[in-house]
């Protein structure tokens, strides 16, 4: 009774980790992401959607997998306190062109609904550093995501 009680509360990530730690880094980004879309208090249908296309192209998950890792990211960011220990995993296993991409991502989802909020742009600020990725690097993939949505 006792292991069934721990493994009901025990989070994703650690149950992800135990499994396929590459998994637990699709975790840690797709939370992130709804993390940025939820940054101005207003979830919207476009960045909802953005998050899902943008995992569907980057993962090499089937669309039933998105649906599962989704609804265990959206649990993971209601529980979150803090970005300390999903940036520290990402650090740990992630290359640099990896955590960049994963800006770009969360840019992608702030500018899908036709307009950036400065909520959403802090939190990346927030993550971007803590991710070790240079202001440089945060400035480009910014400009990235924006000509993307301008075409």
């Amino acid at each position: 009774m006792i292991d069934w009680i721990e493994k009901f509360f025990k989070p994703a990530f650690e149950r992800f980790e135990q499994k396929d730690p590459g998994m637990a880094l699709d975790l840690a980004t797709a939370v992130l992401l709804i993390e940025v879309g939820r940054a101005d208090h207003v979830q919207d249908e476009q960045e909802q959607a953005a998050i899902r296309r943008l995992l569907l192209e980057r993962l090499s998950l089937c669309e039933e997998e998105i649906d599962l890792l989704l609804k265990h990211a959206e649990e993971e960011a209601d529980r979150l306190v803090s970005l300390q220990h999903i940036t520290r995993m990402m650090n740990e296993r992630m290359s640099q062109q990896d955590k960049l991409r994963v800006i770009e991502m969360m840019w992608k989802v702030a500018y899908a609904d036709g307009e950036k909020h400065h909520y959403e742009e802090h939190l990346m600020r927030q993550v971007s550093d803590l991710l070790y990725v240079p202001h440089a690097a945060f400035i480009q993939a910014r400009l990235k995501a924006e000509q993307a949505f301008q075409t």
